[in-house]
């Protein structure tokens, strides 16, 4: 299913952004974050910038049809807060492992971008 009728709204991008890589004409960066690299630079697009049409960056449906819908901004925003708790509260540092013992709900995700973001 696509979203806006654009299929290759993002898969293009995606598809130029690899073959520059490929060809050498990008260089990979030395430290990459999917969270602030990623997510991050998608909200600046679609909120900011105006940029990119205003697609779920996650979108979860149950076995009982129920749905929850986050735009790349309240993804972000949920996932800072959530590394923030792990951070400050937990303790936990750049680097160190975590194990996230959850079903695949909604939350499963915030904790995993927030560890991405923590580092």
């Amino acid at each position: 299913r696509t979203f806006h009728g654009n299929s290759r709204l993002l898969t293009s991008e995606i598809a130029s952004h690899y073959v520059s890589i490929n060809q050498g004409k990008k260089q990979l960066p030395e430290y990459f974050n999917f969270a602030s690299d990623v997510l991050d630079k998608w909200t600046q697009l679609e909120k900011v910038d105006g940029k990119k049409p205003a697609n779920p960056a996650f979108w979860w449906v149950n076995d009982e049809g129920e749905e929850v819908k986050w735009s790349f901004e309240e993804l972000g925003s949920l996932s800072r807060k959530a590394a923030n708790v792990l951070s400050e509260a937990c303790g936990l540092q750049k680097g160190d492992r975590v194990v996230v013992v959850l079903p695949r709900v909604p939350e499963w995700w915030i904790l995993n971008v927030a560890c991405m973001r923590a580092g």
